[in-house]
């Protein structure tokens, strides 16, 4: 039943094309946006428009009108959410209007995730909130890692100042349970939470988080409604990395991109050069 939903979510989300509120659509044949590569041009907190890239076929755009549809945007999809533009451009370290930007972009399958983050991470330290901020992505190939992301997106405004954190936390804890399943030989894809834990009786990884390390606690009677949020944002968030990778010509995940220019190889320092 997940894979159906996430499937029928990712075609729904294909057709509609979301990018964002006032969606300019290159499929026209006019090409991508002029500017390519400059900074912020996925940031809804500095831009009334965003990038398309979704490919379109003018069938495909005819059978949409004759039922009487429009091109949906992600404004459209998510906006009777308050905090839509956090799952669009979900901003873990500094403020969302600050010049410099930093992109990652991450697969929670692909182990080397973990050590694009730490270096992410150590960057950080080193960063003025005014003047660069992280925004993070994920485009999981095994479901779970929609969850995970989605909670990242929470706490980035619930919980101020832990999202950092919580990222180092959820991406070592699902390489952990890779490596202990795959010492005992059975290792299976981390399609849903319980897919990603090592014992019976342990909790998954966002249930061990919000209810055991973050400060406050989320509430038991909160747990459901977090729970199911983390799903709809994180699955938000997984259509733009979609659309930023495909802008940006990035062909595989992790990925960091820095004031538009996509790092070859991803350190800290590179990080903090490409920045200056």
């Amino acid at each position: 039943m997940r894979k159906l939903l996430t499937v029928m979510l990712a075609c729904a989300l294909a057709l509609g094309g979301c990018g964002a509120a006032q969606t300019t659509d290159t499929s026209d044949g006019a090409g991508l946006f002029s500017g390519r590569g400059d900074a912020n041009i996925f940031n809804p907190f500095m831009r009334d428009s965003l990038p398309n890239v979704r490919q379109s076929t003018s069938e495909g755009k005819a059978m949409v009108r004759s039922m009487g549809g429009g091109t949906p945007t992600i404004a459209g999809e998510a906006g009777h959410r308050p905090q839509w533009k956090r799952e669009a451009y979900p901003v873990f370290y500094g403020s969302p209007t600050a010049p410099h930007e930093v992109l990652v972009l991450l697969d929670f399958a692909k182990p080397s995730s973990e050590q694009v983050w730490k270096s992410v991470a150590e960057a950080s330290r080193s960063l003025a909130p005014q003047e660069a901020k992280i925004a993070v992505f994920a485009n999981s190939r095994e479901y779970y890692g929609t969850d995970l992301m989605g909670l990242g997106i929470w706490i980035s405004y619930s919980r101020p100042n832990q999202v950092m954190d919580y990222m180092s936390y959820a991406l070592s804890a699902w390489n952990r349970a890779k490596e202990v399943q795959k010492a005992s030989g059975r290792v299976r894809p981390f399609n849903n939470e319980y897919d990603a834990v090592t014992t019976v009786g342990e909790l998954p990884i966002h249930y061990t988080y919000m209810t055991t390390r973050l400060r406050p606690p989320v509430p038991v009677n909160q747990e459901l409604a977090v729970t199911r949020y983390c799903y709809d944002a994180g699955n938000v968030n997984l259509y733009q990395a979609e659309q930023i990778a495909q802008y940006f010509g990035v062909k595989s995940l992790p990925a960091v991109i820095v004031d538009g220019r996509h790092l070859s190889s991803v350190t800290a320092a590179g990080i903090l050069d490409a920045l200056k």
